[in-house]
């Protein structure tokens, strides 16, 4: 990860109070996003690699402890801090992120950078995990979603299909090309 992007996003987590696992895991997906964004542009795809990769990093800044008590969702939250912030461009992998998002056409991400970002965190826990492992881990951390999760894992793993399609290595073969 360049310097210049992981600088920009500890500034933001420090700003929004993130804890250190938030900090992990907002890193590992981060480093996940850029593989398979670098990825996609080695094959000729035209996206903005640091976009994607600080859409990544601060996906979750809707989680931030200073916002303890708003109701709203997290991605919600995530995507009006971002464009609050000034990071329009991370404002929809932001708020397209979740992994129940895909149930509704009207919130399921739809460009590259979405769905990059969608797959980054749906295989960026505090480590890179399995997509279905990670989903049950994330019911039982929410229980409130466990149904729509689980009618969310057949969808997600469609997505990271097509997210794939074409690279030099597949999602199981992550952990061998991420740079942690």
């Amino acid at each position: 990860m360049s310097t210049d992007l992981s600088t920009r996003a500890a500034q933001f987590w420090t700003k929004y109070g993130y804890p250190d696992y938030l900090r992990e895991h907002s890193r590992i997906v981060g480093a996940i996003a850029r593989t398979i964004a670098e990825a996609h542009v080695a094959r000729g795809a035209r996206i903005d690699v640091e976009t994607v990769v600080l859409a990544a990093l601060l996906h979750d800044i809707g989680r931030s402890p200073l916002l303890k008590g708003d109701p709203r969702e997290h991605n919600e939250l995530s995507a009006l801090i971002l464009a609050a912030e000034g990071l329009s461009a991370c404002a929809e992998p932001a708020r397209r992120h979740a992994i129940y998002v895909v149930l509704d056409p009207a919130t399921m991400p739809t460009t590259l950078e979405e769905k990059i970002v969608f797959v980054a965190d749906r295989r960026g826990g505090m480590s890179i995990e399995d997509l279905a492992e990670r989903a049950k881990d994330t019911a039982r951390r929410h229980p409130r979603f466990t149904d729509e999760i689980a009618r969310s894992v057949p969808i997600a793993q469609r997505i990271e299909t097509e997210v794939f399609a074409g690279l030099p290595f597949g999602p199981d073969e992550l952990a061998a090309n991420v740079a942690l």
